[in-house]
């Protein structure tokens, strides 16, 4: 006897396949486009202060001088380090690169769906289907590819 569950069409293994990675792709778009944002938060919020603490510093006592030059300091290291940060990692470009390729599987994924009830048989239909696919994925690889390894 066999098991159906193993019986499935080529359609819907393509179907399936789109959806997962377009599901991947949304939650991969949407992680880097949460850290590009607290990264450019914490810059903007370290170099206000760094704004305030200058402002400041010279009309406070002697005794606070230290810990205000201290602070500066520590907020500099912490704006430069989140810089250093997002130039090594480009979470926004990762997060633009994510959300084109999430939108163009969703695309191919709704006119896979749109196909005749005939076309979903049909083995030239499917693989250029597939075809599409594998060429937005190696797209989408190759640029976060060439994103790592630009200098």
């Amino acid at each position: 006897m066999t098991d159906t569950k193993d019986v499935t069409s080529k359609y819907e293994l393509l179907k399936k396949e789109i959806y997962d990675m377009s599901e991947k792709t949304a939650n991969w778009s949407e992680g880097h486009k949460s850290k590009s944002f607290w990264i450019y938060m914490g810059i903007a919020f370290s170099s206000s202060c760094i704004t305030f603490l200058v402002a400041i510093g010279d009309d406070l006592g002697e005794d606070l001088h230290f810990a205000v030059k201290c602070l500066t300091l520590i907020f500099s290291a912490c704006s430069a380090l989140l810089a250093a940060w997002d130039g090594f990692f480009n979470h926004k470009e990762l997060w633009v690169n994510y959300s084109e390729t999430r939108n163009h599987l969703r695309t191919l994924l709704f006119e896979l769906k749109m196909l005749k009830e005939e076309d979903r048989d049909d083995d030239k239909v499917l693989n250029r289907f597939y075809s599409q696919y594998k060429d937005i994925v190696h797209e989408s690889n190759s640029k976060w590819k060439e994103l790592r390894t630009d200098d």
